[in-house]
C-alpha cells in the first residue's frame, strides 16, 4: 500500500511539472538565421538542452509553462560566427567567444598534440573556447617553413602524415604553400581513400592544379596569381621560401588584367572548391608599418605579453619587407577583391576567416573586420554573415551549425543593432550563447582585467 501510495504521488509531481522546465524562449528580437534569406521582425526561438526546438514569430507558437522567457525586442539574433581561418592558441579561445565565435576551424599553426589537447579541453567544458575543428600540425616540404608544420621529404612521407592524421581523429588536413606538385598528389590519394577533406595554402603548386587534383578549400588567395599568371614559374620558384613567395604574389596580383582574373576565378569555381580568403590577414600586412593597426575595439582584449598578435614590427624585420613592398600589397587589394567577387558570382562557395592570432590580429574581432572587408569587396551585409555562418559551417561539414533552425545547436549571438545594413553592427554584442548557456562579454573582460 505505502509503494503504491509513494508511486502515486510521483506520477502527481510529474505532473505538475511545468513543461517548459529547461526551455528558453527568445522573444521579440529581428531574427537573421544565416540561410542567406531577408530578417524576420518580432522572431521567438525556443532552446532546450542546447538545441533550437522552434523558431517561428512571437504569437505563431506556444511558449510552454516554465520556460524561461527573455524579452529581445530591439535586439538582433545572428547565429554564432564562424572563423574559417584561426590560429589556435589557449589563451585567444575566450576571446573569440567574446566576439561572437562560437566555432573556428583551426589551421595548423601549432604543436600537434597540443591542439588536440586544446580542442579535447574545449569539447569537454574544461576550457572556455568555440567549437574547434583542428587538422593538426600543417603539412610541407621539407624542410618545413614554420616549426611546428610536419616536413614531408618523399611521397610515402605524406601518406604516413595523413594516416597518422586520420588515425589521431583530426578533421581534416592541411597542405602549407611548400608542399609540391610531387608530394600532393600522394597526400590528396590517401586523404580521398579515407575520405578526409584537404585544404591548401598553395605556393610551389598553383590553386587551379591544387582544385583540379582534389583539394577541398583553397586558403588565404596564395596561388591565385600563378595560375593567371601567363608565366607562372616564378611566382611558384619563389614560394621556396614562404615570405619570398607571399612577397611575390602580392606584388603579383597588380600585373594581371581584369580579364585574367575572370578566368582564373570562373575556372577555379567550376572546380567546386571552397574559398576562404582571410582579407582581414591582406589587409594587416598591407599596414604592418601602420601605428593605428595595433588601435581599435579587439586590441582591449588582447594581452601586454601576446607577442604574436603585437608584434609587426618583429615580422617587418624578420620578413625584410620595405615600405615599396606593403605599398605594392595595398594596391593589390583591387584585384584580390574582384576576383572573390567574380568567384562568388560564378557560384563559389566563399568562407570567412580572419587568419588570428597574428600580427596585427586580434582574435575575434579580426573576424569582424573580415566582414567589413568583404562588404567592401562587393558582398551584401548579409551575404558576408552568411559566409560567416552557413558557408563557414557547409565548409566544415557541420550540419548542425551556422543556421538557426530546429534541430541545430544552440549557439548564437544577440546584438543591440541589425547588421543587415550597417556590417558593423556585428560588433555590438549584447551577448553570446555558446552550447545552450548565456554568455556575457563584459563579465570575460572583468575576469581577464582581474589575472584570471
Amino acid at each position: 500500500m505505502k509503494r503504491a501510495l509513494v508511486a502515486a504521488l510521483l506520477l502527481v509531481a510529474a505532473a505538475c511539472q511545468a513543461p517548459g522546465k529547461g526551455v528558453i524562449a527568445l522573444e521579440g528580437a529581428t531574427l537573421i538565421d544565416g540561410s542567406g534569406g531577408p530578417p524576420v521582425k518580432d522572431a521567438l526561438v525556443l532552446i532546450r538542452g542546447g538545441r533550437i526546438e522552434a523558431v517561428s514569430q512571437v504569437n505563431e507558437i506556444h511558449v510552454p509553462r516554465g520556460a524561461q522567457r527573455i524579452d529581445l525586442v530591439g535586439k538582433t539574433i545572428i547565429p554564432g560566427l564562424v572563423d574559417a581561418h584561426a590560429r589556435a592558441t589557449r589563451w585567444a579561445m575566450g576571446r573569440y567567444v567574446a566576439w561572437g565565435v562560437t566555432t573556428i576551424r583551426d589551421v595548423g599553426d601549432g604543436p600537434e598534440d597540443t591542439l588536440i589537447a586544446l580542442r579535447n579541453d574545449v569539447g569537454l567544458g574544461s576550457t572556455l573556447g568555440p567549437r574547434m575543428f583542428s587538422p593538426g600540425s600543417a603539412l610541407d616540404a621539407a624542410p618545413a617553413a614554420r616549426p611546428d608544420w610536419m616536413a614531408c621529404a618523399t611521397a610515402e612521407d605524406a601518406r604516413k602524415a595523413v594516416d597518422a592524421r586520420v588515425n589521431a581523429g583530426l578533421d581534416y588536413l592541411m597542405a602549407a604553400p611548400g608542399i609540391t606538385p610531387a608530394l600532393l598528389r600522394p597526400l590528396l590519394d590517401e586523404a580521398s581513400s579515407l575520405h578526409t577533406p584537404v585544404a591548401v595554402m598553395p605556393g610551389r603548386v598553383d590553386a587551379l592544379s591544387a582544385a583540379r587534383a582534389g583539394a577541398a578549400v583553397v586558403d588565404g588567395l596564395t596561388g591565385i596569381v600563378s595560375a593567371a599568371a601567363r608565366n607562372p614559374a616564378p611566382f611558384l620558384r619563389a614560394y621556396e621560401r614562404l615570405w619570398p613567395g607571399w612577397a611575390g604574389e602580392e606584388k603579383g596580383w597588380v600585373t594581371l588584367d581584369s580579364a585574367e582574373i575572370s578566368a582564373v576565378a570562373r575556372a577555379l569555381a567550376a572546380t567546386h572548391v571552397a574559398l576562404v580568403p582571410t582579407f582581414a590577414a591582406h589587409d594587416a600586412l598591407s599596414r604592418l608599418a601602420d601605428s593605428t593597426l595595433l588601435s581599435g575595439p579587439g586590441w582591449r582584449d588582447v594581452p601586454p605579453d601576446a607577442a604574436v598578435v603585437r608584434g609587426t614590427a618583429e615580422l617587418l624585420r624578420q620578413t625584410g619587407w620595405s615600405p615599396r613592398d606593403l605599398a605594392a600589397f595595398r594596391a593589390a587589394r583591387t584585384r584580390q577583391n574582384q576576383f572573390v567577387r567574380e568567384f562568388r558570382h560564378d557560384g563559389g562557395l566563399v568562407a570567412a576567416g580572419s587568419d588570428a592570432p597574428s600580427p596585427g590580429l586580434p582574435p575575434g574581432q579580426a573576424l569582424h573586420r573580415e566582414l567589413e572587408l568583404l562588404v567592401a569587396a562587393g558582398f551584401t551585409p548579409l551575404e558576408a554573415l552568411t559566409a560567416a555562418t552557413r558557408y563557414g559551417a557547409e565548409l566544415l561539414h557541420a550540419d548542425s551549425l551556422g543556421v538557426i533552425a530546429p534541430g541545430h545547436l544552440a549557439d548564437l549571438v544577440v546584438l543591440n543593432a541589425d547588421p543587415s545594413q550597417h556590417i558593423e553592427a556585428t560588433q555590438d554584442i549584447a551577448w553570446v550563447m555558446l552550447r545552450g548557456n548565456v554568455i556575457h562579454p563584459d563579465s570575460l573582460r572583468l575576469q581577464w582585467a582581474r589575472g584570471h
